[in-house]
């Protein structure tokens, strides 16, 4: 069975008509919605590219040849600024405009070269930018979707099969004289043309789906200011926390924070510098623990930490250092006066998680008042005396 070349350019119209309509759908309500909006830029550039491709089969031309490539390899390299910017989060490095700018403009000349010469050059510009996307994805597979993987994997086999074709045009120059009679290795480049447009472009949207569906999760977990845990997220964890340390026999401490006379600093400097000191409070606070310890914003001014395997002196010691920290943050309003941020702490423990949640909680909560009583400032272990003054 041969495939009919010209039926496989009219099947990627339909796709590219097809993807473009979903990424205007889609652009507006995903996550990455600018990522998205560049790759339906890049793909208007290939379905354009395509259809003087098209025109080209039934009448040749040159200036429809030379339209229809530089459309296709710009859209390929919009297409790749797009992959980079969801990726990296920031726009795309200006060497990449760049070299998509040179590989266009240089294929015009090419048009006085040979039809042989012509295609095996064609084919190493066009596979250029399908290879760098190849290496976008590989370069940070650990950290994005997973849905971006087959992205990647298929736009370097579509530059794989251009690659072959430059060589089997370097080869088998004769195969390149008529591009009318049928040739394998051109069947072979619009076929993956078409797995490409199938598999990286409606991977790209999944990706952005995944992308949106984690973010809706986070904000569901996550305090949006601070970037902590929130409440409801907090109770079912510190649970599962306590039921490793009954599991495994450890201890467990539980602080409870309050930052010193924060609705005085509201109140002189405005909830605008409110919202930075807890900020620049909940990074600090994140720097210093373990990744096993949790971060939780109750509400307001008031945080929680979870130490798992913490035991008094441990808990102390963590206490601690926060509050040297905290002092030791250079916080300046616009006027440029420096305020000093302190907190007061209530710290429980429960021993191999024997004392429940809310016991727990009832204790901190006790120990932190105390605290309070005492000056702020420092803190309190709770069903003892020890303290650390200011």
């Amino acid at each position: 069975m041969t495939l009919h070349e010209p039926t496989l350019f009219v099947l990627l119209l339909i796709g590219y008509a097809m993807l473009g309509l979903q990424l205007v759908t889609a652009s507006r309500r995903l996550f990455g919605g600018d990522a998205l909006r560049r790759w339906g830029w890049g793909n208007a550039l290939m379905l354009a590219g395509y259809l003087f491709l098209l025109a080209d089969l039934v009448a040749p031309w040159s200036l429809w040849v030379v339209a229809s490539n530089t459309l296709i390899v710009l859209g390929e390299f919009v297409f790749v600024a797009a992959l980079q910017r969801f990726v990296d989060e920031r726009p795309a490095p200006r060497l990449l405009t760049l070299g998509g700018v040179v590989c266009a403009l240089s294929l015009t000349p090419l048009m006085l070269l040979p039809t042989p010469t012509r295609m095996a050059l064609m084919s190493l510009i066009a596979a250029a930018p399908l290879a760098w996307a190849g290496w976008v994805v590989w370069r940070r597979r650990k950290r994005i979707e997973r849905s971006l993987w087959p992205v990647g994997a298929i736009l370097a086999l579509a530059a794989a099969t251009l690659l072959v074709r430059c060589v089997h045009a370097v080869i088998e120059p004769a195969a390149y004289a008529d591009l009318t009679q049928h040739n394998p290795v051109q069947t072979l480049v619009a076929l993956a043309a078409y797995v490409a447009l199938l598999g990286a472009g409606f991977g790209f949207v999944l990706a952005c789906t995944e992308r949106a569906t984690r973010s809706f999760e986070r904000q569901a977990s996550h305090d949006h200011l601070t970037g902590a845990l929130n409440r409801q997220a907090g109770g079912p964890l510190l649970e599962q926390a306590l039921l490793r340390a009954r599991r495994d026999r450890s201890s467990l401490a539980f602080v409870l924070i309050d930052l010193d006379r924060f609705k005085q600093v509201n109140d002189e400097h405005g909830h605008v510098f409110g919202d930075e000191v807890l900020r620049r409070f909940a990074q600090m606070v994140r720097q210093r623990l373990r990744a096993s310890d949790l971060f939780v914003r109750l509400g307001g001014e008031e945080f929680a930490l979870v130490l798992p395997g913490s035991d008094a002196a441990g808990a102390l010691g963590v206490v601690d250092q926060l509050r040297a920290d905290s002092r030791a943050l250079d916080l300046r309003t616009e006027a440029g006066r420096c305020c000093m941020l302190s907190f007061s702490a209530g710290i429980a423990l429960s021993a191999a998680g024997r004392r429940g949640a809310e016991a727990l909680y009832r204790a901190a909560d006790d120990a932190l008042y105390r605290a309070k009583r005492a000056g702020r400032d420092q803190a309190v272990l709770a069903g003892g005396d020890e303290t650390i003054p200011a």
